[in-house]
């Protein structure tokens, strides 16, 4: 095929605060600027109707004929293949079942994107994946071990599924001495944690592991970098984060801790990676097999300390970073004091990391997701002549 395909995405999107917002936003411009498609139409998912009512096509959240709405907009506007990005907490209905009716209805080839891939799902999580997957003609995991999951646990067709990094920006050039001079930070040992905040992300054991390591090395400053989820900040408030600076003062450590709350740009984000010796993700759950936050890391260069999820497990082996246990904050202060005691593994760490950084840009990411693009438009094709001469 050598006309340049049109693709859909459906998903959420800017301005809307989310993770898999920006992942769309960044994997649409990359495919375009990597002339994988010709144009791109965004189907952005609200979960609000008040969100932006003027911008067509819409997936509203919790409204069920909004999802066939879209599929029968889509089916009339040329797109020739459609990009679903999947979590469960995005979509209406029970573990987001309502996307369902959107799938069901499509009429062009549908790669579908899983952005988590439960272990132990409930039946219903269970099925849903494999309705999605049955009605997709390919399926995207960032990591091996997810694709292994879904064949295995789900008895997803092996064939359908692609592994392809989460894609992240690489910086334009490392500038650390810049970042720290721009930034203040020249006289202290930066640690950093970022992302929209939620207590899945472990935050609290971060901050505890801050006691043992002050002692030794009293320059030490951990940066949280990012306001409450959206998602959290309806629900809850400012509960967790409010929780956090209290344990902060409980702990005497508020001259080691500074909260940047609130939404960072992607270019001053890219300065406090910078300006960090070492990023800490101390996740609370193994079943995470995405995570843009460590993937942004290591195309900084950055030595990591995380929590052995699926997703960490894979892309930090190989001498990539270090692996604390889960909710224990001595074990993520000896992996910190390990890394800044000893200069050759900092080093070691740091290589490693830059170099499966460059692999994981999203110019190879977005080559790679054109080829699968191209695969599932002729696989379209193929299956609807079949179909035209039976």
């Amino acid at each position: 095929m050598n006309a340049r395909p049109r693709i859909a995405y459906v998903s959420t999107y800017p301005p809307r605060e989310c993770g898999i917002a920006t992942f769309t936003r960044d994997l649409a411009q990359a495919m375009l600027l990597r002339g994988h498609c010709k144009q791109h139409v965004i189907v952005a998912v609200e979960d609000e109707p008040s969100y932006d009512s003027t911008r067509k096509p819409i997936i509203h959240q919790h409204d069920r004929r909004s999802y066939v709405s879209a599929a029968g907009f889509l089916n009339e506007s040329n797109v020739d293949v459609v990009s679903l990005q999947h979590e469960f907490g995005i979509y209406g209905g029970e573990w987001g079942e309502y996307i369902l009716d959107f799938c069901k209805n499509i009429e062009v080839p549908l790669i579908t994107t899983f952005h988590t891939v439960l272990t132990t799902p409930s039946e219903k999580a269970q099925d849903i994946v494999r309705e999605i997957s049955r009605l997709s003609t390919v399926i995207v995991v960032f990591v091996e071990s997810a694709a292994k999951i879904l064949a295995k646990q789900y008895g997803i067709d092996e064939t359908k599924i692609e592994v392809i990094h989460h894609g992240a920006a690489l910086p334009d050039r490392l500038r650390r001495g810049y970042a720290r001079r721009h930034l203040q930070l020249q006289k202290r040992t930066v640690l950093a944690t970022s992302g929209l905040i939620s207590s899945g992300k472990g935050i609290e054991y971060a901050i505890k592991s801050l006691p043992y390591l002050v002692r030794e090395r009293p320059d030490i400053l951990y940066l949280v970098i990012g306001e409450t989820h959206p998602e959290v900040r309806k629900r809850d408030g400012e509960t967790y984060r409010n929780k956090l600076v209290t344990l902060v003062k409980e702990l005497r450590v508020e001259r080691s801790v500074h909260f940047v709350d609130r939404y960072v740009p992607q270019d001053e984000l890219s300065l406090f990676l910078q300006a960090t010796d070492i990023f800490i993700a101390p996740y609370l759950g193994r079943d995470q097999v995405s995570s843009g936050t460590i993937t942004l890391a290591l195309t900084h260069g950055k030595a990591v300390v995380s929590t052995p999820t699926i997703f960490a497990e894979e892309v930090l082996c190989n001498n990539r970073g270090l692996f604390c246990k889960f909710t224990d904050s001595n074990s993520i202060a000896d992996c910190v004091k390990r890394i800044l005691g000893e200069p050759g593994l900092r080093r070691r760490l740091e290589m490693n990391a830059f170099k499966y950084g460059q692999e994981v840009g999203w110019t190879k990411v977005a080559d790679e997701y054109g080829d699968v693009v191209r695969s599932a438009i002729h696989v379209g094709r193929t299956l609807a002549e079949t179909a035209e001469v039976a």
